[in-house]
């Protein structure tokens, strides 16, 4: 499995515009095939930072969503805007529930 996890950094006047196209990237990426997980969610302790996780089934997968048109779009309509960021490839072996689940 391949994961990306990180954070990106918006301007507080932009939060609103910023959180639909948050939501609206994770509902069409959670859909794109060999998704395992994709969100996002805002730093407690620093507003307008957004962290995120997505994980792939493969490699593959990972590069098809990364090639996908609407992906594209939200990396220049929105990306192209942060004031900072940071991000990381992890390479999963494995995946079990904690839970039993």
């Amino acid at each position: 499995m391949q994961a990306l996890s990180g954070y990106l950094d918006f301007r507080p006047e932009e939060r609103e515009q910023t959180l639909a196209a948050l939501a609206a990237i994770t509902d069409r990426s959670r859909r794109d095939a060999g998704c395992v997980d994709y969100w996002w969610s805002e730093d407690l302790e620093q507003p307008c930072r957004f962290r995120f996780f997505e994980c792939w089934e493969s490699e593959e997968a990972f590069n098809a969503h990364q090639a996908q048109p609407y992906e594209h779009e939200f990396m220049t309509d929105h990306v192209s805007r942060i004031t900072g960021a940071d991000a990381n490839v992890l390479t999963v072996t494995d995946r079990r529930s904690v839970t039993g689940g």
